[in-house]
């Protein structure tokens, strides 16, 4: 598992609980800890990850 933001590999072959999910575009994307917590109210009003 992999950041779609910034790389950041993942412990292990899932997504840790802190990580968070987002469907783009069909496409399922992952974002770790730090990236979510830098773009949460990007996250929050719904804006594609191209915006943040």
């Amino acid at each position: 598992m992999v950041c779609a933001r910034c790389g950041t590999v993942a412990a292990g072959d899932t997504a840790q609980p802190t990580w968070l999910c987002s469907v783009e575009e069909g496409h399922r994307l992952h974002f770790c800890e730090g990236c979510a917590r830098l773009h949460i109210r990007a996250i929050e009003s719904r804006l594609d990850s191209l915006w943040w």
